[in-house]
């Protein structure tokens, strides 16, 4: 008697909705903080009765001042380009990553992004901290010169400064979602034939016997009965 065994059947790996969104979020804020690191990030304008109009105007790579003044600036600012571009970079390197094991759900590629993901955050949270300090700075220095000093000053957040904004909060998603998901283990499919393998199997049904075993009742056997000798 023999019998036949199936295997369980598991459906192939496919790529988790949370995983791909956080990759493209990914991208999407590498391209917003290396395209805003080349915008303004702050703008000063000020005047005085004695001074022409002056617009200060400072991006991720130095200062530019309009009209421009006889002597170059002692300082040119904060380069915060350069930390940007590296996070951006390899928030880029992390989308890639992500995307060509969508399938696999490597926990490596997953730590990847929410790292790079926490890089750029803090990265942009670090400029945004000097940018309202600059802004406090101006408005304290208006207030304590006073309206009749002749002396007037503005400043102002550029398009630069929430175009890394927007790519902090998108970056802080996308660690957000890659920490939440998960792939769920994928269930067997049943089939027609019990599951084999080293654990315990099912009992099989016993089947009667082809033939009657000998006994006082049992009919007699079949062919020609055997030849009697005298």
């Amino acid at each position: 008697m023999s019998g036949v065994y199936g295997y369980p059947q598991f459906d192939p790996p496919g790529p988790q909705v949370p995983r791909l969104v956080a990759t493209a979020l990914l991208a999407v804020a590498a391209a917003l903080a290396l395209g805003g690191s080349f915008a303004a990030f702050h703008v000063y304008h000020y005047e005085s009765d004695y001074t022409a109009p002056t617009t200060s105007t400072t991006t991720g790579w130095g200062i530019t001042v309009e009209p421009a003044p006889e002597e170059p600036p002692t300082s040119s600012g904060s380069l915060h380009g350069v930390p940007l571009t590296v996070a951006a970079v390899l928030a880029l390197a992390a989308a890639v990553v992500l995307f060509l094991s969508s399938r696999r759900d490597p926990g490596t590629g997953r730590s990847f992004g929410v790292g790079v993901g926490g890089l750029l955050v803090g990265v942009v949270a670090v400029i945004w901290m000097d940018l309202l300090t600059s802004l406090r700075d101006v408005r304290a220095a208006v207030a304590q010169a006073g309206p009749d000093s002749g002396f007037r000053a503005t400043a102002g957040v550029g398009a630069g400064g929430y175009l890394i904004l927007l790519a902090g909060l998108l970056a802080l998603a996308a660690a957000v979602l890659l920490l939440v998901s998960r792939r769920p283990a994928s269930a067997p499919r049943g089939g027609p034939f019990p599951m084999g393998g080293p654990g315990p199997q099912p009992p099989w049904p016993p089947q009667a016997p082809p033939w009657t075993p000998p006994g006082p009742g049992a009919p007699p056997p079949w062919g020609p009965p055997p030849p009697h000798h005298g």
